[in-house]
């Protein structure tokens, strides 16, 4: 099966959970609603060559990662993780061999958000302007800051700006173009 070219990490595999091989999931987001919503999940692994496995690196690269598909045939939210049964693993022998691989998700099998609404990964590598059209750089990051979103904008010269992603600073969002017009000066 063709991996995806848009593929997206939603959460890290834990310790199994119970006795029928589910597995315990801890979501990359407070929002785990596409994990939950997911009928497929792509679950990565360090590539085995020659009968020995690549040394480990602290963050091994995405392009380095083997991707395997899995159809979710039950998941549900268990305090602030997901449990999950994926088809081929019903023991909690085979579930413990997937602990610290990642989930990820096709981007094109997201659910279409609500007007006004956005995909964190969607807002990364946006273009941000301010009122005045000048270009303050391109979003890097979106942090959870607890009261709302944060965009981490890098400009010229890696000059780090931080944009609260919030209706009174950003005015208009453009995701199909890349471009977000903000009230905000690159000296904020």
């Amino acid at each position: 099966m063709n991996v995806p070219d848009d593929l997206v990490e939603l959460g890290r595999i834990g310790e199994p959970y119970g006795l029928k091989g589910w597995l315990n999931v801890l979501p990359s987001s407070e929002e785990p609603d596409v994990l939950l919503k997911s009928k497929q999940w792509w679950v990565s692994r360090l590539p085995v060559t020659e009968g020995a496995a690549i040394r480990r690196a602290a963050q091994p690269k995405f392009e380095d990662l083997v991707f395997e598909p899995f159809r979710v045939l039950q998941s549900k939210p268990h305090s602030s993780r997901i449990v999950a049964h994926l088809e081929g693993i019903e023991q909690p022998e085979l579930a413990a061999q997937f602990k610290g691989r990642r989930v990820y998700v096709s981007r094109s099998r997201f659910p279409t958000p609500a007007e006004g609404e956005y995909y964190w990964v969607d807002l990364v590598g946006c273009t941000v302007s301010n009122l005045q059209n000048k270009v303050l750089g391109t979003v890097v990051q979106v942090v959870d800051h607890g009261a709302h979103p944060i965009l981490l904008v890098k400009g010229d010269a890696e000059q780090e700006i931080l944009v609260p992603f919030v209706a009174a600073y950003v005015l208009n969002v453009d995701t199909q173009s890349k471009q977000i017009q903000a009230d905000w000066q690159e000296d904020y």
